[in-house]
């Protein structure tokens, strides 16, 4: 019963202290990983959110470079996680926004040419 207990309590630390243990690794290695100049998103301990490039990495942290607030040192230890943002594109966007103008000012002018002459500006009696 008291080797049952034993091994039941050491389960529980290895399951809970792994990730932890693991996890400073991982997020070492994603960030070594991803190229200089790559767009991310940094969670730290303390719940802040940081985005920017990635720059210069060393033994024991990176460069997080952001050019509104500035190069920020960040140690490994105090990251939580980390990933690689993609820029979205706006393209198709602008485009709709584009059109939905362009009908809105084509239904207006109709509108205004049909008030006008609401029978047809050359119709003879």
């Amino acid at each position: 019963m008291r080797q049952a207990l034993c091994l039941a309590l050491v389960v529980l630390m290895v399951t809970h202290l792994g990730p932890a243990a693991f996890g400073a690794d991982n997020v070492t290695s994603q960030i070594t990983g991803m190229p200089t100049g790559a767009n991310i998103e940094v969670r730290l301990k303390n719940k802040q959110a940081l985005r920017g490039t990635r720059g210069d990495v060393s033994d024991s942290g990176f460069t997080l470079v952001n050019p509104g607030a500035g190069d920020r040192q960040i140690a490994f230890d105090d990251v939580t996680s980390v990933k690689q943002v993609n820029k979205k594109s706006h393209t198709t966007r602008n485009v709709l926004i584009v059109v939905g103008i362009g009908v809105v000012i084509a239904v207006a002018v109709l509108a205004i040419h049909i008030k006008n002459c609401p029978l047809g500006c050359n119709t003879h009696y």
